[in-house]
């Protein structure tokens, strides 16, 4: 007697979400940024400082990959007036898309960023009596006013900014070539886990400044891990990076368990559903390079996102993505520049969201979490996320603009995609 053949499950039908925010982005996969987390953090951040104390929003690595055109719009329209980025051409973008507020230039700044700096009026940061003298004398056109600098101390991390005992000349010399000083600066080198070290920078750093203080001008030197440590938070600046959009400075439990203590909240979640979802048989072989070959029968699903995206080709074969019941998914096959397939359940569709990455600090597929299984930091995961991805930025349950596009404006009254995710369950 023949055995039946058993039906496959009936598919689970997708959250109301999914074709109001797919649509929207326009693609199969978009990132979903948590205006409200980002807002919340910068509350958080700065409540464990002075209360004078200002915050320099950095936004380079186009915001460290959560978008710093739209990022730094919504941040302004909040009081947040501000910004750092890492070269003039950062601060361009910003500029032309109508962005306000202060916008400086970290770095070693050069002559070739001259002219985009005094056109669209940015804040250089300046380490030498060259680049100062090349600044004051370039020939702008008389109505551009000579936006003030910030000069950077090297207090002992040896990449960038002057020498102590270099400073005098340079205060000086703003000081004859009529260029007003916005602020002096210095930046820690460990300052996550080297409590000695750090604050032996900071003591080099406060006595090169100590005779200008009376003058008025600004100081600052608190990167994301010193503001958690509560380091130099009683200056007139933070200038929050990492933590400003949730995420921890290295990708260790240990460290993400501090962060979420604290009190902050990673803002980005990476959201996919599969281009094609196929059925094979034991035998067949997955992706470029036949590295993964079927033992038994099994749903394979294509996501039409790969690593010029930012889905690093490390994860091939590693990464894990989760359904919305929070159950484990695992990439099998090579991660290709458009493509990964994936294992997934029997009952899945072409309709069936999933995370990529998940808005917490405990999930393998976290920005945290896949930071450690390639052996990188937060940092270049949430910066190698391409400016191919569709962005869209959500307040309360209002989606209030996707790509920086405003008139793109939908509500989802159902459940959001970054709500707490479940507790997560390894498909067997």
């Amino acid at each position: 007697m023949n055995k039946r053949k058993q039906a496959p499950p009936a598919p689970k039908p997708a959250p109301a979400w999914a074709a109001v925010e797919f649509n929207l982005a326009g693609r199969s996969t978009f990132l979903r940024i948590d205006l409200d987390a980002i807002l919340h953090n910068i509350k958080t951040l700065r409540s464990r400082c002075a209360s004078h104390t200002d915050v320099i929003a950095v936004i380079k690595g186009n915001a460290y990959g959560h978008g710093s055109v739209a990022l730094a719009r919504y941040l302004y329209s909040n009081g947040v007036q501000h910004f750092a980025v890492a070269s003039a051409v950062e601060g361009q973008e910003l500029r032309q898309a109508g962005v306000q507020g202060f916008i400086q230039v970290f770095g070693n700044c050069v002559e070739e960023e001259i002219a985009v700096m005094r056109q669209y009026q940015m804040t250089p940061t300046v380490t030498s009596e060259a680049f100062l003298k090349q600044w004051a004398l370039w020939p702008a056109p008389v109505q551009i006013p000579l936006p003030a600098v910030a000069i950077k101390v090297d207090s002992g991390m040896s990449r960038n900014g002057c020498q102590s005992e270099e400073l005098p000349g340079i205060i000086k010399l703003c000081d004859d070539l009529g260029v007003p000083i916005h602020s002096l600066m210095s930046h820690f080198a460990q300052s996550w886990d080297d409590d000695k070290f750090t604050q032996q920078q900071l003591d080099t750093f406060l006595a090169a400044v100590k005779p200008y203080r009376n003058r008025g001008i600004k100081l600052h030197a608190a990167n994301s891990a010193a503001i958690i440590r509560g380091v130099a938070t009683d200056l007139d600046f933070i200038r929050p990076g990492i933590c400003l959009y949730g995420l921890a400075p290295d990708s260790t439990k240990k460290t993400a368990q501090i962060i979420e203590d604290f009190g902050l909240r990673p803002a980005l979640c990476w959201v996919a559903h599969p281009s094609m979802v196929k059925r094979l048989l034991p035998g067949r072989h997955v992706g470029y390079d036949q590295t993964y070959v079927l033992d038994n029968e099994e749903t394979i699903a294509t996501f039409s996102l790969g690593y010029a995206d930012g889905y690093n080709r490390l994860l091939s074969g590693k990464g894990i993505l989760t359904d919305m019941d929070g159950e484990e998914q695992r990439l099998v096959g090579r991660v290709s520049m458009d493509a990964i397939t994936v294992v997934v359940k029997d009952d899945t569709t072409i309709e069936t969201p999933f995370y990529i990455y998940t808005s917490d600090y405990t999930s393998p597929n976290s920005v945290t979490g896949m930071a450690r299984t390639i052996g990188t930091i937060p940092y270049e995961v949430g910066t190698s996320l391409s400016t191919r991805l569709p962005r869209l930025y959500v307040t309360g349950n209002t989606v209030f603009t996707v790509d920086g596009r405003e008139a793109a404006v939908a509500v989802t009254n159902n459940k959001p995609v970054d709500e707490e995710i479940p507790s997560k369950k390894v498909k067997s």
